[in-house]
């Protein structure tokens, strides 16, 4: 272990450590913990390894991929932009940027930043198209217009990547400037967070930087860039602190700077929408209560926070606005399904507990994040999914009834079901046959396309070291001839077949 500071017990950094022992998924995981009280900085450490072949160690200066951790980063510059009065987080977003439009009207009309920062406006998550496909922020913000919702307008909280990058691109469009340029200006420049930056490239070619895992196999981080006001901040332990004191210090800086007035930051995590699951959801946070039942003193602590699950990494950023503490955990290995509530949040956990209680009490339960397809730690169960590990999803059980309907057939030489079909806002599939074998193309990934029925097809992506199967269920005309086909893009909220039609 490497540790940087330490004004807390003697014994404190053996705290830390036990509690990483005792939630890692394997030894030696690479882990930076940073901790705040009375809203400064009190521990700072690093431990394990960057890699798991490398062996060099983790310290307070590794830079880790924060994910959905970034969302708050976007929120509380978008505020610092109203508060400035450049624009309301409560006027359409239409009066903004005239050249917003969503498939549903009402949201075009109405639709303001509060909306997309709350995830308020109904819009399905369509992980695949930002995930798989080639698009820019522009190829994104103008294909918004063809995207199916999965809910009615301000009637469900729906967890979506998508519109967080809207919301950072129409601050693209307000200003002329780049998203990465406005947080280095007015975020990460006035904190002193020097260590960190929105570079996916500086993430793999600095010096002191993680490499990602899946339990003891490499799972190599991903460039989300396209969405980068969603999740493509990297930073480390000492930089994170720096972050979360500004919020502890009501939005002034550790010299006196102030960031954000008070009522404006605070109005971040306020909670806006309700998942329905004890956790409320503000502006790129997660609002909710550690509860604490130690005897007959139950009581609750409010706790804000953000996971971060970018391919092969997570991460938990967090703090108690009351209580003056706050907890930062990085690390190199990639949240499973069977770790999501765990890692790390339980470290995390048992770290707030010796700051509560003097030792562990095991008395501490912190609330887990927004459902269903909360923040990054819950998993969205997309074929193509966002940052964030797999559980076991309905398209793996309807493609596993589909194979025990229909035996698999090759495909006759009749039944054409190769050419290009296109969505305006997916854009273009291309299925293409190779002696009896079909192969279904997206913008340079290919997959095999197999048949378990006239018309029912599936393909399978991997991606976040999970696979995620895809139904594809063709149509034809009354003559019988193919006109298009449908594919199970959407899982979450609810089932969605987007339709392509055969050109």
């Amino acid at each position: 272990m490497n540790i940087h500071l330490s004004t807390l017990s003697p014994d404190f950094e053996r705290i830390v450590g036990e509690a990483i022992q005792a939630h890692q998924p394997v030894a030696d995981t690479g882990v930076a913990v940073a901790v705040l009280r009375k809203g400064q900085l009190a521990y700072a450490g690093g431990f394990g390894f960057r890699g798991l072949t490398t062996q060099e160690p983790v310290d307070v200066h590794t830079l880790f991929p924060i994910g959905s951790a970034t969302k708050a980063f976007t929120s509380t510059v978008l505020s610092i932009f109203a508060a400035e009065g450049a624009f309301s987080l409560d006027e359409p977003i239409c009066q903004i940027v005239p050249s917003f439009k969503m498939a549903d009207k009402k949201a075009s009309r109405e639709a303001t930043l509060i909306d997309i920062l709350s995830q308020n406006t109904g819009l399905a998550p369509h992980n695949s198209l930002w995930y798989l496909g080639p698009f820019t922020r522009a190829q994104l913000f103008y294909r918004l217009r063809y995207l199916e919702p999965a809910a009615a307008f301000r009637t469900q909280y729906i967890y979506n990547n998508l519109m967080y990058m809207v919301a950072g691109h129409v601050l693209e469009i307000k200003l002329g400037l780049s998203y990465e340029k406005i947080i280095q200006t007015r975020i990460l420049d006035p904190l002193g967070m020097t260590e960190t930056n929105l570079s996916f490239n500086e993430l793999e070619n600095g010096p002191n930087h993680v490499s990602g895992c899946k339990g003891r196999d490499p799972l190599a981080f991903k460039d989300f860039f396209n969405i980068g006001p969603a999740a493509e901040i990297n930073s480390t332990a000492l930089d994170m602190a720096k972050w979360v004191e500004l919020f502890l210090r009501k939005g002034v800086t550790g010299n006196g700077k102030v960031v954000l007035d008070e009522d404006a930051l605070a109005r971040t995590y306020h909670p806006f929408t309700n998942p329905g699951d004890g956790t409320r959801y503000g502006l790129g946070w997660n609002v909710g209560h550690a509860a604490i039942t130690a005897g007959s003193d139950a009581k609750q602590k409010r706790l804000i926070f953000h996971t971060g699950d970018p391919q092969g990494g997570s991460a938990y950023v967090s703090f108690m606005p009351d209580d003056g503490l706050g907890v930062v955990v990085l690390t190199n290995q990639h949240c499973t399904a069977e770790l999501i509530d765990t890692w790390p949040d339980k470290v995390a956990t048992d770290i707030y507990d010796h700051l509560l209680h003097d030792g562990l009490s095991r008395q501490l339960k912190l609330p887990t994040c927004c459902a269903p397809g909360g923040a990054l730690s819950v998993v969205s169960v997309q074929p193509a999914p966002p940052p964030a590990p797999a559980r076991k999803s309905k398209a793996k059980a309807a493609a596993s009834a589909a194979k025990a309907a229909f035996p698999a057939l090759a495909p006759a030489a009749s039944q054409d079901y190769t050419g290009m079909f296109s969505n305006p806002g997916y854009g273009d599939f291309v299925v293409s046959r190779s002696g009896d074998c079909l192969f279904i193309s997206y913008y340079g990934s290919s997959w095999p396309l197999e048949q378990f029925g006239d018309t029912t097809f599936l393909f399978t992506v991997p991606a976040f070291g999970a696979s995620f199967p895809v139904l594809v269920e063709y149509s034809r005309d009354a003559g019988g001839a193919i006109t298009g086909f449908s594919a199970q893009l959407v899982l979450q909220p609810r089932l969605m077949m987007i339709p392509f039609t055969k050109r």
